[in-house]
């Protein structure tokens, strides 16, 4: 019984640190870019929302999201990096959970084919997998002031996409093995986001409403009169 537990016990870390990975990614990707993002994920938009104006708005004008997409960025790196460590002291892993299991140190009659997908990405040795960049940041760049960060991330950091497709492998390999106990999983994120949809909506109605001469003429460099009429005019 208190093998079960311990089982049971690491396979709850793992999930909670992916669900603390995926939105702390999904935050890095959303105020990098929400165009790209809602592109990614097929979102709809609100038609009263000019998609590009809002991109620009807070990819251009807002440095506090471009702050807090580097912050989350550094986040997701940091746990997912716990996931899918090699380190025989990783506490909350994958590989330590496959150890056990095929040491029969859990007794928990789990097939273990069901880790084969995700253990190739742990030990994928190319320096260019989107495993082993993230770990290259962990270890080498982390450590850096915050200046050099900024440089080093926008750089080195794998595209969402790929980072997106690592996701990918190890939300099937935590369905699958809740799957096992007949267990529903919950790892929609959707309810950490709203927030942000918030405030994206007090940035763009900012704009839309403003005087500031300043914040006019750099939308006007950016923008055609007739889409910041348009703009304009949509106002709630």
């Amino acid at each position: 019984m208190e093998d079960k537990n311990k089982y049971i016990e690491l396979i709850g870390k793992i999930y909670v640190l992916y669900i603390k990975s995926k939105v702390a990614l999904a935050e890095a990707h959303l105020t990098r870019s929400p165009k790209f993002y809602f592109e990614k994920f097929n979102t709809k938009n609100d038609p009263e929302i000019n998609i590009e104006i809002l991109d620009y708005l807070v990819t251009r004008e807002s440095p506090v999201y471009l702050e807090l997409s580097r912050k989350s960025s550094v986040l997701f790196v940091l746990e997912i990096t716990k996931i899918l460590s090699r380190s025989k002291g990783e506490k909350f892993g994958i590989g330590k959970l496959y150890n056990k299991l095929l040491n029969k140190e859990f007794k928990e009659n789990i097939s273990l084919d069901c880790f084969n997908e995700v253990l190739k990405v742990i030990e994928d040795n190319d320096q260019d997998s989107t495993l082993n960049k993230l770990k290259l940041l962990r270890d080498k760049f982390y450590a850096h002031t915050d200046s050099e960060i900024n440089i080093l991330t926008q750089d080195l950091f794998p595209t969402y996409n790929e980072v997106w497709e690592l996701m990918d492998v190890i939300e099937r390999f935590i369905v699958t093995i809740y799957s096992e106990y007949d267990s529903g999983i919950d790892l929609r994120i959707d309810r950490f986001l709203t927030k942000y949809a918030r405030e994206f909506e007090k940035t763009y109605k900012y704009f839309q409403n403003t005087m500031d001469i300043a914040d006019t003429y750099r939308l006007e460099r950016h923008f055609s009169k007739l889409e910041i009429k348009a703009f304009r005019n949509r106002k709630n």
